[in-house]
Formats: structure tokens, sequence, C-alpha cells
């Protein structure tokens, strides 16, 4: 995933940028979702190019174990409902697209991450069934449902619910990325955090600091009992 920060008169925005993984059929290479016009800084840099698919692995887990056995029943619809006990996170799920614009000539598509709710990135993997679940969250607009995101420890539990039944995970890993003034590399290695993965793991996404949107916090949480 490449994450930025792009600004206009109105608004600044979260840019999510899917590098050579298909989600929607073939999205644009760019991909951002609305942010709060009070916060952050404008970054805007050329797109990359996209990589092979084939190529992808996460930053710090490079290779991923396929699980043969899912140890909940697949769903067959996104997350309805995330709860998160330690941080008091309790809240909506709506399944989010994209809209294709422009912005100074770059073809973009607009990630519709909701103000008071989390964000199913669509084309991602359905809980219970081996893939990268993908969720992102504002942490400092409307109701900030990842503004405690941060607080997340290892071992700690985050349930997903489709409908009623419950999707439970444990919390295995937690970085803080540089997005603002990093190097196409950089937001290379970034961009592989929602890519696909063999193994079934749910990753959360939101900006840091409170203050500011310079860098991403990632977690990311795998099936628990």
């Amino acid at each position: 995933m490449r994450v930025r920060l792009l600004i206009s008169s109105a608004r600044i925005t979260l840019a999510l940028a899917i590098l050579g993984v298909m989600l929607l059929g073939d999205p644009p290479i760019i991909v951002r979702g609305v942010l709060n016009p009070q916060q952050g800084q404008a970054l805007l840099s050329p797109p990359l190019a996209p990589a092979d698919p084939s190529s992808l692995s996460l930053a710090g887990d490079c290779t991923p174990t396929p699980v043969s056995s899912p140890l909940y029943p697949p769903a067959t619809s996104a997350p309805t409902w995330i709860t998160a006990p330690e941080i008091h996170l309790d809240a909506p799920v709506v399944e989010i697209t994209w809209l294709p614009v422009e912005t100074n000539g770059v073809e973009v598509t607009e990630w519709q991450v909701p103000d008071s709710a989390a964000g199913f990135l669509k084309g991602t993997a359905y809980p219970g069934t081996p893939g990268n679940t993908v969720l992102a969250g504002h942490h400092n607009m409307g109701s900030e449902v990842f503004r405690y995101l941060i607080d997340l420890q290892i071992g700690d539990e985050i349930t997903l619910f489709v409908d009623k039944t419950p999707y439970r995970y444990r919390v295995t890993q937690k970085e803080i990325v540089r997005e603002q003034g990093a190097s196409d590399e950089q937001r290379r290695e970034n961009a592989r955090w929602i890519g696909p993965t063999n193994d079934e793991r749910l990753t959360l996404i939101t900006c840091w600091p409170y203050t500011g949107n310079s860098h991403r916090l990632i977690v990311v949480a795998r099936p628990a009992p």
C-alpha cells in the first residue's frame, strides 16, 4: 500500500495507492480516502509504476504461512462490526469502494472512507478465508473510529462480525511507517501491507500521529480461538 496526503482548496485526502494489487478488477494506481481538511500537510508526488503482484510480500513478514483449515467458517460477505475491548473500540464496518476522479492531470480513484465507521476495502479477503482482510478508518475526524488504535498491544483481541458471526483475532504486529516525505522505495514497501497473503490475517490502517498525518499506523492480527 502507498499512502500519502493530497491537498486541495477544500480538503486533504489520504491516498491509498495499490501497487499491482487487483482489488476491483483493475483500479488506477492511486487510491485515496477523504481526510480532515484541518489536519496534516500537503504532499503530492508522481505515481509509482505498478509492481509485479507476484513479487508482493508484507514488510517484516516475507514468508507468510498458508492456512490449511480456517478456525472459523468462511464468510461470504463483508464484515459489519468491529470490537477491540482493550481500546473500547465498538463500531460498525461498511464496505467501501472507489470513485474515479482526476487530480492535476493524474487519474486517481477515491476510496469513500466513512466518517463514523471503519471501512472494509472491497476486494480484500472476507473473514475466515485465507488472505488479507483490510480495514481503514479515520483517527482525527468524524467519530475518530481508529483514534486509539495506537494503544493496541501484541496479544490484544480484535473481533470482526459478519452479521452475528464472530471472527476473533489477536494482534501480532504493530508498525508505524513514514509516508510524508518518504522515498518511492519506501512507499512501495508501505504498499505491501495491504497486498494479498497466503495466510489469513486482519490488517487495520489509520494515520498517525493524532495531531498530524505524516505516518501510517498498521496493525496486523491473526485468527485466535
